[in-house]
């Protein structure tokens, strides 16, 4: 591994002043940059997965090999944006003549981040972003720049297009990637529970289980208590995927480690949640989410198969939402996936999108039509498989993904 260095690499005049942007290397890195990092996030609005905390725990566990890449923007001493990417060379042709070097978001891909971006302080919001961006264009070597998970209404894109789209050096290309569904919090529990599509079904499953032994809605948000609270939503979201081939979020040994690993650092940093339903003295469903005291990310869930008919998974959902209300949390966000039972509650939408900035050349060609050839041909044999077959394969396709980690 690559120990922490820094280089000032370019300055770039705003009306805020001077900013520096610089670039520090290595896994030591992101140890190093700690302490500022954790400031700048609590000092903006940015969503859990650009924390501190998700970032060092990812890099840890899912990175398979990037090597970090912060790009530091700075007015003075005082760290006012950061874009953390990492670095890998690929070969496009599996030959050691043509290397790609490729730049991408670190916690993109496993782990399931939504919302990715530059990191910034709010008075900083439009120079941080385009120092940065400018210094990547200027000064960077890459062939490759990909930044996945941006959501769709993003200020930073058009300055993203702006900066690349307009420069001949460079082909810029957006495409969408995810539909997240969103809970807007704005009125007391009655009118949101009235919104729904559930309210009489939720009503009822909750009278029902209420007259049930040991009945109990609990919510962990304690560091000593979340590891435990982790391992009873994992027993609980395994049991609901077995029958489906098995999970993408936590089918595989390292996505469980950086799990186990990240709902420590969170709750430590007090954004993690764990909303629990517990009946004849136990877990019967589990909600994990990311809480920052205006937004609630509903990152996964699981429920007991055996207590199916009783719907405690519906149940559980809202009382989640319900005390959500109570908090003062503005938004109550499903993340990325269109599954039925979020619009059942949600009344609006988010997007995200997918930026890929490739540098003219041999190189970046290669890579892109290799993607491009890839992503074709998945299209072309699900939509010549009949539903079944294509579930299966859906299936096989999920185990590989596990398996490549």
């Amino acid at each position: 591994m690559r120990g922490s260095k820094t280089r000032e690499i370019i300055r770039s005049t705003s009306s805020m002043g001077e900013l520096t942007v610089k670039e520090m290397h290595g896994v030591n890195a992101i140890g190093a940059l700690r302490a500022e990092w954790q400031a700048l996030f609590r000092a903006s609005d940015a969503p859990p997965f650009l924390s501190w905390e998700w970032i060092a725990a990812w890099q840890q566990w899912l990175s398979r090999g990037r090597t970090p890449y912060l790009l530091c923007a700075r007015d003075g001493s005082k760290l006012v944006g950061l874009l953390p990417l990492g670095v890998e060379e690929l070969r496009p042709l599996g030959l050691p003549v043509i290397k790609a070097r490729w730049l991408s978001l670190l916690g993109e891909g496993f782990g399931c981040a939504d919302y990715l971006d530059v990191l910034a302080l709010p008075e900083y919001a439009h120079e941080a972003p385009s120092a940065i961006f400018d210094h990547l264009a200027r000064r960077v070597s890459f062939d490759i720049l990909e930044l996945d998970g941006m959501a769709a209404d993003s200020p930073n894109l058009p300055l993203l297009a702006r900066r690349f789209g307009e420069e001949t050096g460079f082909q810029h290309r957006l495409k969408p990637r995810y539909v997240c569904p969103q809970v807007v919090l704005d009125g007391d529990w009655a009118a949101i529970l009235r919104r729904s599509r559930r309210a009489g079904n939720f009503k009822r499953r909750l009278r029902q289980l209420r007259e049930r032994d040991g009945f109990e809605y609990r919510v962990i948000t304690r560091p000593a208590e979340s590891g435990a609270a982790f391992e009873r939503f994992l027993e609980l979201h395994e049991a609901c995927w077995i029958e489906r081939g098995g999970s993408d979020a936590t089918g595989h040994e390292s996505l469980r480690s950086f799990h186990r690993d990240v709902v420590v650092r969170l709750a430590e940093a007090e954004l993690s949640r764990f909303d629990e339903l517990w009946v004849e003295g136990a877990c019967r469903a589990s909600i994990y989410g990311l809480d920052d005291g205006q937004r609630y990310c509903f990152y996964n869930s699981g429920y007991d198969p055996a207590w199916k008919n009783a719907s405690p998974g519906l149940v559980l959902l809202g009382l989640s939402i319900e005390d959500a209300v109570k908090r003062g949390i503005r938004r109550y966000d499903f993340l990325r996936g269109t599954e039925t039972y979020k619009f059942d509650w949600a009344g609006e939408t988010r997007e995200t999108v997918s930026v890929l900035v490739a540098r003219r050349g041999l190189p970046a060609r290669l890579l892109v039509a290799r993607e491009q050839t890839q992503l074709a041909a998945r299209a072309f044999a699900v939509a010549m498989l009949p539903h079944q077959a294509a579930e299966l394969v859906r299936r096989w396709r999920r185990s590989r993904r596990r398996a490549s980690l």
